[in-house]
């Protein structure tokens, strides 16, 4: 986690372009990320027009009887009464779902939290915490915070991570769950730096022919379209048909400016399903430039 003379100005920069939401976690940077967005709260922040996604439960204190005491060093840290969303950072199918509906229901109820949801929970597993949730009259989960991206996550990035797929989608549609997908552009991926200049962990969970192929597409609308294919693959997370969050890690001002032109690009359906299938391309996009970037 970045210091607060580094952090600072990069909130600073994202507040005034109209960001409105942090997410932060106990477990980034062992609670230093927490430390650093109370400070700035405290000291430079625009007051309670900021949404605090918090996180807690994560190995090794992933368990229900953890949950009080990890909101209350949450709520220490950040300098605040309550947090607006809190998510349980991982899962642990050994509990039954209902025992950690009923801890987050109690944190509801005392006001310390005001909405819950999960993070890298299987959909499957969140369907067993609604049924606990309507039998006992609990609000139940509001969020799921897996991973989600245009390029696929071929192998887990961090012990206990998860991501969507179709099918969960489907489901999350029909369910109305707000999805917060966190690397949503999948670690840059589909960035300009070369991929021997990125972590070789993190690579290796979206390095395969498919997304190799996905990133090949994002490049030709990108072309087309004037932008970035970082800013086509964040539009892909927008365009989702389910209420989506996308959560991004710029690193410095420079990244944030090229993560939130993501927000001026439109991708009909054709464009979605082509970045994802491939095939013909779409119709959507101008011969004359289709032409010249297919060369």
């Amino acid at each position: 986690m970045r210091s607060y003379e580094q952090a600072a100005p990069l909130l600073d920069a994202f507040v005034l372009e109209g960001g409105t939401a942090l997410d932060v976690a106990a477990a980034y940077g062992d609670g230093t990320c927490e430390s650093v967005v109370g400070r700035w709260l405290r000291e430079r922040g625009p007051g309670d027009s900021v949404v605090l996604v918090g996180k807690g439960a994560h190995p090794p204190r992933c368990s229900p009887e953890h949950v009080a005491r990890d909101v209350s060093a949450s709520l220490d840290r950040l300098g605040v009464d309550c947090i607006d969303l809190y998510l349980l950072h991982r899962d642990d199918e050994q509990v039954p779902a209902g025992e950690w509906v009923d801890a987050l229901e109690a944190e509801a109820r005392t006001g310390r939290i005001h909405a819950y949801g999960a993070s890298n929970w299987m959909t499957s597993r969140v369907r067993e915490a609604d049924a606990c949730a309507m039998a006992t009259g609990a609000q139940g989960f509001v969020a799921l915070s897996n991973h989600f991206s245009l390029a696929r996550m071929t192998s887990p990035l961090y012990p206990g991570c998860v991501g969507v797929d179709e099918a969960d989608l489907e489901w999350l549609v029909e369910r109305r769950l707000a999805l917060l997908p966190w690397s949503s552009q999948a670690r840059g991926f589909f960035s300009d730096v070369r991929p021997e200049l990125l972590d070789p962990k993190m690579w290796r969970c979206w390095d395969d022919e498919d997304n190799r192929e996905r990133r090949r597409r994002a490049e030709v609308v990108a072309a087309v379209l004037g932008v970035r294919a970082i800013n086509v693959a964040l539009a892909f997370v927008l365009a989702q048909p389910v209420p989506t969050f996308p959560l991004i890690g710029p690193q410095d001002e420079a990244q944030l400016a090229i993560a939130l032109d993501a927000l001026d690009v439109r991708l009909d359906q054709g464009l979605l399903r082509w970045l994802v299938a491939g095939g013909p391309l779409p119709a959507s996009l101008d011969p004359v430039a289709r032409d010249t970037v297919m060369g």
